[in-house]
Formats: C-alpha cells, sequence, structure tokens
C-alpha cells in the first residue's frame, strides 16, 4: 500500500508526497509524463525496502493521466 498526497502537475511533471504502508512521515517523487522517467524520489528513513512501492504510483499515475482523469490531491493504492 502506498499513499500519495499533495498531487501536483506542472508541464507534465508530476509531483507528490508517498507515504509507503504505515509511515506517518512523507517521501516524495517527481515523474515525468512525457517520457515517462522517475525524475527523482526520496522514501522516508526506514522504508528504504519499498522501492518497489514507487512503481505502483507511477503505474497509477500514467493511467490516470492516459485517461484524462482530473488528478486527485491525494489517492490510496493497494494491491495484492
Amino acid at each position: 500500500m502506498i499513499k500519495l498526497k499533495n498531487i501536483v502537475i506542472e508541464e507534465n511533471v508530476v509531483k507528490c508526497d508517498i507515504f509507503p504502508e504505515d509511515s506517518k512521515k512523507a517521501g516524495k517523487i517527481e515523474f515525468d509524463l512525457t517520457n515517462k522517467k522517475i525524475i527523482n524520489f526520496i522514501l522516508p528513513t526506514g522504508y528504504e525496502w519499498c522501492k518497489k512501492h514507487i512503481q505502483h504510483a507511477i503505474d497509477y499515475l500514467i493511467e490516470a493521466r492516459k485517461a484524462k482523469e482530473k488528478m486527485p490531491n491525494e489517492k490510496l493504492i493497494m494491491w495484492h
């Protein structure tokens, strides 16, 4: 599970806070929607093992943009 908060798109770059699993501290992600490349990401201290969670967040952001959905301010992403 990963929670995205404060999702903002500026010139096809999406930026947001990321909260993996049960973290109360935020990390950050910046992703280029045009080139589909991670610009930068930082996971909260102690959650470095959650790198695979970043891909779930990116997959959601790409699909939401492709579907021309209005990007929400927050999104909870879960998988099994």
